[in-house]
């Protein structure tokens, strides 16, 4: 019963979004004593586990784990739509549909097949495997960002990553319905796959982006992580900016100019672009980093001089990349 009770204070505290120096504000405790009865190196007095449940709103009862249906709604409120898996379905009737109409009208093309594939299973079906999986068996060390020594309100990342899943359920089946489409109308428009493509990326990374900016003050208890998260939005689009920047003024040169694989006008596009990727990365990292130090400690926010050069030598290699 008391290694329930002290599982049961975190679930509680974290899903009412504080954090444990909140709660020791509230229970005229030290922090110290609260990460202890979160271990359950110590038990709380009989009058501050009063205190605990009004504050966490539920009954004695549910913090000890008396009651077993209090303890388990926190756990099934939250689950994955089944709306996922119709887009999945969808996207795979569309594969199947574009194999069959193409070959049937003799225009099947294996890149298209590629690109369909692609975002059907390695992108719309892995993806919302793996976000279930997180939700429902309260698993987040493998979501990107995720950090076990940052205090997290976890009913509200499940919240973030269902809404995430449906998204790209959405977006993922509209991406390989329209290369069904288009393809099967026969438009001959060779770029569009490449555009199509593009687009989805974006759109996928920008739907991250904004369900963790709306969520930021949800889902961190802590005041210097809400901070650092806010701070870092703008760095890191910023860098997808760049990093598709690259990528487009590559395809799009490519594209314009003929140029071929395996000759040294490509190898001359891929040097820089992954030039400019690089120092890019580099310098999101540094800032990133940056911010961290800042979010720690009470200091003035300065942008990281290395950050900015980094950024300019990321221009000035894809500005080589349209004059040579």
């Amino acid at each position: 019963m008391q290694n329930q009770l002290g599982e049961n204070i975190a679930i509680f505290r974290k899903e009412k979004g504080l954090s444990q120096e909140k709660v020791a504000e509230y229970m005229s405790v030290s922090r110290q004593a609260v990460t202890k009865w979160e271990n359950n190196i110590s038990r709380p007095s009989s009058d501050n586990l009063i205190k605990l449940a009004e504050l966490f709103d539920v009954s004695v009862d549910a913090l000890l784990g008396n009651n077993e249906s209090d303890n388990a709604k926190i756990f099934t409120n939250i689950t994955m739509s089944k709306a996922p898996w119709v887009f999945v379905f969808f996207s795979v009737i569309c594969v199947i549909t574009y194999i069959v109409a193409s070959s049937l009208l003799n225009i099947f093309s294996f890149g298209t097949v590629i690109c369909m594939f692609v975002v059907c299973f390695p992108i719309q079906l892995f993806m919302h495997i793996y976000l279930s999986n997180a939700v429902n068996r309260d698993s987040f060390t493998g979501i990107a960002g995720f950090d076990e020594r940052i205090e997290y309100n976890y009913i509200e990342v499940k919240k973030m990553l269902v809404q995430i899943d449906l998204h790209i359920g959405i977006q993922s089946s509209v991406c390989v319905f329209l290369l069904c489409a288009i393809n099967c109308a026969d438009l001959n428009i060779g770029w569009m796959n490449g555009l199509l493509i593009m687009v989805y990326s974006l759109n996928f990374i920008i739907t991250i982006l904004i369900n963790n900016y709306r969520s930021i003050n949800k889902i961190y208890c802590k005041e210097e992580d809400k901070k650092r998260a806010i701070k870092s939005i703008p760095v890191t689009v910023a860098y997808i900016l760049l990093l598709f920047a690259g990528i487009g003024i590559t395809v799009l040169l490519f594209e314009f100019r003929g140029i071929e694989n395996n000759t040294m006008p490509a190898m001359k596009l891929s040097g820089l672009l992954l030039v400019g990727v690089s120092v890019a990365t580099i310098g999101f990292f540094i800032e990133n980093n940056n911010i961290r130090k800042w979010s720690e400690n009470d200091i003035p926010y300065k942008i990281n001089k290395i950050s900015v050069v980094s950024m300019f030598f990321c221009l000035v290699s894809y500005a080589f990349m349209c004059i040579i």
